[in-house]
């Protein structure tokens, strides 16, 4: 399926746009190429891979919420850029007058 010029030009005009406009000139084949794209893939045959399979498949495929121990202050120490006496120390954003 390809939009036609006029298709386009009533598109336009649905939008509020002039399809006139310089900055609208690669519009209308930016918008085939996603037209051809959607086509190609809803040419795509999924009924095979449908029949086995069924959203019930995919849900609730987390993790189960097991409490785990925290970080001490140590390890976090050692992953993080620069700690200072137990603290994140991140640069300065408020520059002070003096």
């Amino acid at each position: 399926m390809v939009i036609s010029e006029s298709e386009f030009k009533d598109l336009c005009k649905l939008a509020r746009l002039d399809p006139e406009d310089e900055s609208l000139k690669n519009l209308m084949s930016d918008f085939n190429r996603i037209l051809e794209s959607v086509n190609q893939i809803n040419e795509i045959d999924v009924k095979d891979d449908a029949a086995g399979h069924s959203e019930l498949d995919t849900r609730d495929m987390t993790r189960p919420d097991k409490p785990v121990d925290p970080l001490g202050t140590e390890a976090i120490g050692k992953i993080a850029p620069d700690f200072q006496s137990g603290h994140f120390v991140v640069p300065g954003v408020i520059e002070s007058e003096g």
